[in-house]
């Protein structure tokens, strides 16, 4: 309760003792209804004052677990996940057969093994070029959001444990796996034996978890709200979201971002000729046709 509730509580009990007065009930003396229509107020104005003292109390603590969720969690998975993600279009860029067309969301170094794919396999130069990458930059990045994640668990949004984050700590031990697995061939090698992994790409991806493609939209979806209620917490007097009420507004964000771009990603393929999922061929215009035939 702020206080312009506690004002209008105040005005009412002077009302109520005002038409008590003037009703002339007989309560006693006016000196009397006075001190009880007085005191009535008093005890009106206590809990207000009560209730407004937890409101507040509420709300600090609302805004202080969603500082320690920006500041501890949320924060530095999005910082981290946004660095990751543009060395990976870097590398992409240099190195890779992928589309270079932004958005950037969807941009990959395999071709897809299930499904009729357009995207060519990387060489083997492009495997031992990914391999010093992988050492250097994507598994260290991938370690640090997992050591935010693990050391952060209790300030998760929500209830339920979100399933993209185990999806990603089950990405990330697989490429741990993969790195072992590919130092022990590297050192092979060098000892003179062949090989059959280091230049097969199919061998990387038998040991690859699937890196969830959803987790930029939670990781995004949850710092732009998260921002948005500590923005409204700090300039405004509205009330502060509970913990389901953000996850909520979390789902509908990362819905909302994952319908986007998977429409986008369809756009952009077939423009690229790398639709990997059947697209029907666009029909031109009426006039486009009369001018094609003349």
């Amino acid at each position: 309760m702020t206080a312009n509730w506690r004002n209008i509580t105040v005005i009412a009990a002077v009302v109520a003792m005002y038409s008590i007065v003037a009703a002339n009930w007989d309560w006693g003396t006016i000196a009397e209804v006075i001190t009880a229509v007085a005191t009535m107020a008093a005890v009106l104005v206590a809990i207000s004052t009560i209730w407004e003292k937890r409101e507040d109390d509420r709300r600090a603590n609302r805004l202080n677990r969603i500082n320690q969720q920006l500041s501890q969690f949320y924060g530095k998975l999005f910082i981290l996940y946004e660095t990751g993600m543009r060395n990976w279009c870097s590398f992409i860029e240099q190195h890779g057969n992928d589309s270079k067309i932004r958005p950037r969301e969807f941009v990959r170094f395999f071709p897809d093994t299930e499904n009729e794919d357009s995207l060519p396999p990387p060489t083997a130069e492009q495997l031992k070029v990914y391999r010093r990458w992988l050492t250097t930059l994507f598994i260290k990045t991938n370690e640090k959001m997992l050591e935010v994640i693990y050391a952060n668990a209790d300030l998760v949004i929500g209830k339920n444990r979100p399933d993209v984050l185990i999806h990603f700590a089950q990405h990330v031990a697989s490429m741990r796996l993969l790195q072992i697995t590919l130092e022990e061939e590297e050192r092979k090698e060098k000892s003179g034996a062949k090989s059959k992994i280091l230049n097969d790409w199919r061998e990387y991806v038998k040991i690859i978890a699937p890196y969830p493609d959803n987790i930029g939209h939670y990781i995004v979806a949850c710092f732009e709200v998260l921002k948005g209620e500590q923005e409204k917490l700090l300039s405004t007097p509205e009330p502060p979201l509970t913990e389901v009420q953000i996850a909520q507004e979390i789902k509908k964000v990362q819905d909302g971002k994952a319908e986007y771009w998977n429409k986008e990603e369809l756009i952009v393929r077939a423009a690229r000729a790398q639709s990997y999922r059947p697209q029907p061929r666009p029909k031109r215009k009426w006039w486009r046709r009369l001018l094609k035939r003349g």
